[in-house]
């Protein structure tokens, strides 16, 4: 699962996403589970629709890369999930981390995420500071 903080209005939402290579995707929002479906994009991205009429603005779905085109999965290194900037690096060389610690924060577009250890381990080299540009799938953190 990756988990994801978003920002809607001034209310911040802990957001885990599931397998996207597979529809219904699991999708947990503060604890509450959905099973939504996902459909590849084909085509043009159609216009974004202003916010629903609860006030909510949900964004589209991401859509699961092409088969082949993923990088390589290493468990040992922690990898941005997006394009952005780092705003925060909260481990050091040697530091222990548990599953679900808080290595560092990555921000696009004004939405933070969180970018968490998926597994117990000490921190081998973390590859970028505050403020560095990083492309998707760029190290971040290696574990071993």
């Amino acid at each position: 699962m990756t988990t994801i903080r978003v920002r809607i209005g001034d209310h911040w939402y802990t957001v885990e996403v599931g397998d996207l290579s597979q529809s219904p995707v699991q999708v947990t929002v503060d604890g509450e589970t959905f099973e939504v479906d996902v459909e590849a994009e084909v085509g043009p991205a159609p216009p974004r629709r202003g916010r629903p009429s609860g006030g909510l603005s949900v964004p589209d779905a991401p859509t699961a890369a092409p088969a082949g085109s993923a990088a390589p999965v290493d468990d040992d290194i922690l990898r941005s999930p997006m394009p952005g900037r780092v705003m925060s690096v909260l481990v050091r060389p040697g530091d222990a981390v548990a599953a679900g610690d808080e290595v560092c924060v990555v921000e696009a577009m004004k939405m933070e995420q969180s970018i968490l250890a998926h597994r117990d381990g000490v921190v081998k080299t973390v590859f970028v500071q505050p403020l560095d540009s990083v492309n998707a799938n760029d190290p971040l953190v290696e574990l071993e």
